[in-house]
């Protein structure tokens, strides 16, 4: 039987090897082991609450307190803290050391990335031959929409219908960073068409001021969706983007330049540059325009005469030309001794029809 004072004696003796620690745990060959009793983390909000999830938003810093048994050896007072995100508030990287003080206590501040998902954070003690440990996961939360870009008109109203492809539109981008914009501290604003004013390139990256962001973007004379996005320039997946519905813009006048103006059996073609323009802008790439030419009888009814040549390819170019169309006299259907009329018609943004006449033989 185990006397009360051999019991005592054990009771020391298992004390002294759990506190003062280490040294029984020198002949283990694992470099890093957890334990508890040894070291411990805790994760405490700017309240002094201890969390387990918080803001991902950039901001918010948290307390980490690790805590050692207070007659540790001198070994194992340097804690070494390590975060997988985020920044410590007295280091340049991810790692922070501090002795622990008399009471085994030692603490670092982290301000939390503007992220979302898994925060790895850990505590260490020890040599290279061992270290003890202690870890925690803190869970970021997601912020939401952190950037907000804004697609304005020129009254500074936001765009909600379509707008027209006339090259000459000016729309301004406005981006607002709702979290952290120190920390983001510039936009990078993207399209897939367009130009931004006064700016090359498909991109570009503007400085924050007061929180916004902003960029002035022409649009193009090409009809369709343009897509634009606006995202932290040192963070791509924290992004806004948003789109922009391009109309056809149509004309407003039709200038004409034939090559020539009389023909007759044997110098029968006319070639036909057709300009389509408007007052504002420019008319959108693509746009078509309709060729006939006709005589008048004795009754000054239209009577259809010759042909066309490149009416498959009648529409604009980027500058607003129609090249390659060619009126062509060889039908034998035409009195080259009385004129021939040529119409070029279209229609403008209202969708009423717009005409050109020259004559030909007049």
């Amino acid at each position: 039987m185990i006397g009360n004072r051999n019991i005592r004696y054990l009771s020391a003796v298992l004390y002294m090897i759990s506190v003062v620690l280490l040294g029984a745990c020198e002949n283990n060959n694992d470099d890093r082991v957890p334990n508890e009793g040894i070291i411990s983390l805790s994760i405490m909000n700017s309240d002094g609450k201890e969390v387990s999830e918080i803001a991902g938003d950039g901001e918010a810093v948290i307390r980490l307190l690790a805590k050692i048994p207070k007659n540790a050896d001198d070994t194992f007072r340097k804690i070494t803290f390590k975060a997988s995100k985020g920044q410590f508030l007295a280091s340049t990287s991810g790692v922070y050391e501090k002795t622990s003080n008399y009471e085994g206590i030692a603490e670092a501040y982290l301000k939390v990335p503007l992220d979302h998902g898994p925060l790895f954070l850990s505590a260490e003690i020890g040599t290279d031959s061992k270290k003890y440990f202690d870890e925690k996961q803190l869970t970021l939360l997601d912020v939401g929409e952190i950037i907000q870009l804004e697609i304005l008109d020129k009254n500074s109203n936001p765009v909600t219908g379509t707008v027209r492809a006339d090259g000459e539109i000016v729309l301004t981008l406005r981006a607002t960073v709702s979290h952290n914009s120190d920390a983001i501290n510039a936009i990078k604003f993207s399209k897939s068409d367009g130009s931004f004013l006064g700016l090359g390139g498909d991109s570009n990256i503007i400085q924050i001021t007061n929180k916004v962001a902003v960029i002035q973007f022409k649009v193009s004379k090409n009809v369709g969706s343009v897509y634009l996005k606006a995202e932290a320039s040192s963070n791509s997946n924290i992004l806004s983007s948003g789109s922009v519905e391009l109309t056809r813009a149509y004309a407003d006048d039709i200038i004409v330049e034939p090559d020539v103006l009389k023909i007759d059996e044997e110098n029968s073609t006319v070639i036909i540059k057709t300009y389509l323009v408007r007052d504002t802008g420019y008319v959108s790439t693509g746009t078509s325009a309709q060729f006939d030419a006709y005589q008048l009888d004795k009754d000054n009814i239209h009577v259809p005469v010759g042909r066309f040549t490149g009416l498959p390819g009648a529409i604009t170019n980027e500058n607003g030309v129609i090249d390659g169309v060619s009126f062509r006299g060889d039908t034998g259907n035409i009195d080259f001794a009385r004129p021939i009329f040529i119409k070029i018609s279209s229609r403008d943004d209202d969708n009423i029809k717009i005409e050109n006449i020259f004559t030909l033989n007049n």
